[in-house]
């Protein structure tokens, strides 16, 4: 498998291992650890159960097990950098809309090639501005493939940690998408990047 493309995958597909559910008393740096290990195991159980005649109610299961764990709001703001804070309360709610389709679409189409994988966490979170960020570095091993380096930056809310960003290869996530934004607001302005992303999500 081409690694260009298989990264590019990865950046998205990054997201079926990143699932955080566990619910504590006291978070703490090393339960983002313990949330990345033990959810991906069990998202890859999940995975695990598609024999292709069900694949889309796997994918579902795996999306609605996903997303609530996910700052889709932070991450959409940081994809779209400086325009996002004159963009308007309206213009912020679609863009976030938006944002978040287009990765769940994406992610519901490549993470049924992660299923095979084994996902490694360090046990060593990195811990940034005052423990207000932890970021967690796993390798996701495919066959016939040399492993990947995710790196997730996850922040406390309540007694979880939520991800809005990933790393791959040293490759963030919100920095691809903002390049690509940039661009089309450059070009078409907000409303028009909202637009554009619309057309692709009714792909």
């Amino acid at each position: 498998m081409n690694k260009r493309k298989f990264n590019k995958s990865a950046l998205v597909g990054a997201l079926s291992v990143g699932i955080l559910s566990i619910s504590m008393a006291f978070a703490a740096p090393q339960d983002a650890v313990n949330q990345l290990n033990t959810n991906a195991t069990q998202v890859l159980t999940i995975l695990n159960q598609a024999n292709g005649q069900n694949n889309a109610q796997v994918r579902h299961q795996a999306e609605n097990y996903a997303i609530p764990y996910f700052d889709f709001e932070r991450m959409t703001a940081l994809a779209v950098g400086a325009p996002w804070r004159t963009a308007s309360a309206s213009q912020k709610q679609a863009l976030t809309e938006e944002f978040k389709t287009l990765l769940i679409r994406t992610y519901s189409g490549t993470m049924l090639k992660f299923k095979m994988a084994k996902v490694n966490v360090s046990n060593t979170p990195v811990v940034n501005k005052n423990g207000r960020e932890v970021i967690v570095r796993t390798d996701v091993n495919t066959p016939n493939n040399k492993p990947v380096r995710m790196d997730y930056t996850m922040y406390q809310s309540g007694n979880i940690y939520r991800i809005y960003n990933v790393s791959v290869e040293g490759a963030s996530l919100v920095t691809v998408y903002r390049n690509q934004f940039n661009q089309t607001i450059n070009q078409k302005g907000i409303d028009g990047l909202i637009a554009e992303l619309h057309a692709k999500n009714g792909q």
